[in-house]
């Protein structure tokens, strides 16, 4: 069972790993803030009688450059068991306002790069571009969906992920997210560990993510 459930892991590892976690930020944060933020979750994986997500851990921050343009980064926990420092960062920019039925629209720029240090010492970089639209729920509470567009540049090939999320705030400094994503939504999965468990009709794999901000300034 150790065996079976690691080589299941390290096959969630590498699908999680693209696509990095809970989409952030959802919308540009204001000019020179600071917040630290974390991301939890992955596909779902079957083990024994169950299917769990799996435990994919990221932790990270963002900087308000502009109202218009937020940077960001994070570093890889979980990627670290697999021996491999994993590691993104990009920007963020907001296109438009919302605006009565019209959403806000947001683009995010990242690169992933892992690097396997004890192994091979072999490097691979991901670029990837999202779009994604949000709107105000309340106060404080945001809807969004959108999709991950990410390319794989050491065997070309791309892998599309839409997703559709709630952010809500914990306190005046504090918002979580739950967010779910059809990873590698234009793949076929019917073969292999995945099949029947996480896919939508043989395609990708559905995951889910918990996600946490902090304010800093």
């Amino acid at each position: 069972m150790k065996n079976i459930f690691l080589h299941i892991l390290i096959c969630s590892f590498v699908i999680t790993s693209f696509h990095c976690g809970i989409t952030q930020p959802v919308r540009t944060i204001p000019k020179e803030e600071t917040r630290l933020t974390a991301s939890f979750g992955g596909p779902i994986i079957p083990l024994g009688d169950v299917a769990v997500p799996v435990p994919y851990l990221n932790a990270g921050g963002q900087y308000g450059a502009s109202d218009d343009l937020t940077l960001f980064g994070n570093f890889h926990i979980t990627s670290l068991l697999f021996k491999d420092i994993g590691i993104d960062g990009g920007a963020a920019s907001r296109l438009l306002k919302e605006n009565g039925i019209y959403p806000e629209v947001t683009v995010h720029g990242r690169l992933l790069f892992f690097w396997d240090f004890i192994r091979s010492g072999s490097s691979r970089l991901f670029p990837s571009a999202t779009v994604n639209a949000s709107y105000a729920v309340g106060r404080a509470s945001l809807i969004y969906f959108g999709a991950d567009n990410l390319y794989q540049v050491h065997k070309p090939e791309y892998f599309l992920a839409p997703f559709i999320g709630y952010r809500f705030p914990l306190s005046e400094m504090m918002t979580m997210q739950l967010e779910s994503k059809w990873l590698a939504a234009n793949k076929n999965t019917r073969h292999g560990i995945f099949e029947g468990v996480t896919s939508i009709s043989g395609i990708g794999n559905i995951s889910f993510y918990l996600g946490m901000e902090m304010v800093l300034q």
